[in-house]
């Protein structure tokens, strides 16, 4: 009766937050970067639990009080008859800079929804929802000439939406100290792009919005080297995603529409994601404190991937992050605060004018304890970074984010006990 009464709690919870999150992401962006124009956008710095505030890394780290997406082998640390739940929000600040001024954008939204649970002693399998690439991008006031005359027109181009990563892990626990991962990820989203031109009494409207979806397959495994250390690899195959566009253009004079054209399922090409390769490390040098370093290669120069503006090149990602905790079970409730650092940077994959556009963040956060024994927790981080530079065409982009991430962990099958 107790699992039962408890197994309708945490599926009420799923379904609300569920619809809450599928329509936001329907009508608001997670980003305000003008460089989620290029490819599918740019990709999420939304994460689960404490990933966030430790640099986006943790392909070495376990999965027992909060779910880590970063290594499906993570998911065989949960402890048995144990149930997690993770919900998350984030709000975006970018400051963009060109040679002429300064704007600022504001984005935010719910972020993931995530969900793992102990199968065996040794197995775990989690379910989650998760942003992988953001558009969101306004071009206004573009002056360009008329081809073969000197006439100019003025455009403003807007553009929104991104791709979801609906992810399926499973751990393996092989040996006392090795675990094995699989993960299958389910990518789909579209990608709107409106143009609206100006020519003197004439008004233009386009409407663009790209269709893409494909499935995704992946491994990793942990080593606990031994109570201090410990190791992470994964690896994401190379796929294709599918794709498609509907294309609607209204034609007007004096406000009066004068030709529409409709077109739907046009075939548009496919666009291909590379292999990604990433080794991570967990030290414990001291009692209460936790060291991650992950280093990740994503070999986009493989794929022969196009881009009208630039080329795509091999990317390296390097993540280092902090933890202290005073007790692991402490009387006291500062006790049971967890204390986050990380640092991030991204060499980019896009070359535009043979410049890369990389970025770099620094994050902090608390793990604050909302459970008796301190397991359940609210994740606060926050982000701050810069995306690419003021040279040429290119723009500089300083970033501020603020992730909060619910972090629910229960006991399933405990029976109560009277005296």
């Amino acid at each position: 009766m107790l699992y039962m009464m408890k197994m309708n709690k945490y599926f009420k919870i799923l379904v609300i937050t569920v619809c809450t999150t599928t329509l936001h992401s329907q009508t608001n962006n997670l980003t305000g970067s003008p460089y989620s124009l290029f490819g599918l956008g740019v990709q999420s710095n939304s994460n689960i639990g404490k990933n966030s505030a430790l640099g986006n890394g943790g392909i070495a780290l376990e999965s027992k009080n909060q779910i880590n997406n970063y290594n499906p082998a993570s998911f065989s640390t949960i402890p048995d008859k144990t149930f997690l739940l993770d919900i998350g929000f984030l709000g975006e600040l970018n400051k963009i800079t060109n040679n002429n001024k300064d704007e600022l954008r504001l984005a935010a939204n719910f972020s993931n929804l995530a969900f793992a649970f102990s199968v065996s002693d040794k197995s775990g399998l989690g379910l989650s929802i998760v942003p992988f690439t953001n558009v969101g991008y306004a071009l206004i006031g573009i002056e360009s000439n008329i081809e073969g005359s000197q006439d100019e027109f003025t455009s403003n181009i807007f553009g929104s939406g991104g791709l979801s990563d609906l992810r399926l892990n499973y751990g393996y626990q092989l040996y006392d100290n090795f675990s094995l991962g699989l993960r299958t990820s389910f990518l789909f989203g579209s990608i709107k792009e409106t143009e609206n031109i100006l020519i003197g009494d004439a008004f233009l409207n386009i409407d663009e919005e790209n269709y893409y979806n494909g499935f995704r397959f992946g491994v990793g495994f942990q080593y606990e080297i031994n109570p201090k250390y410990a190791i992470g690899f994964t690896t994401d195959l190379p796929t294709s995603l599918n794709g498609s566009q509907d294309r609607f253009v209204n034609k007007s004079l004096d406000f009066i529409t004068t030709e529409t054209e409709d077109e739907e399922g046009l075939n548009i090409p496919n666009f291909k994601l590379p292999l990604e390769i990433g080794f991570g490390l967990a030290l414990k040098p001291f009692d209460g404190i936790t060291l991650n370093a992950d280093y990740k290669r994503n070999l986009w120069g493989l794929t022969d991937q196009k881009d009208d503006i630039g080329e795509f090149v091999d990317q390296s990602v390097v993540s280092l992050g902090a933890q202290y905790r005073a007790r692991e079970q402490g009387l006291k409730y500062w006790q049971n605060i967890e204390f986050r650092a990380g640092l991030n940077y991204d060499s980019g994959y896009l070359k535009v004018n043979n410049k890369v556009i990389d970025n770099y963040s620094f994050t902090a956060g608390l793990g604050l304890p909302i459970s008796r024994r301190g397991t359940s927790t609210l994740n606060i981080s926050y982000t701050t970074g810069q995306r690419g530079a003021v040279e040429g065409i290119l723009i500089q982009e300083n970033f501020n984010q603020i992730n909060i991430n619910l972090s629910l962990k229960d006991i399933w099958f405990k029976k109560i006990k009277f005296n």
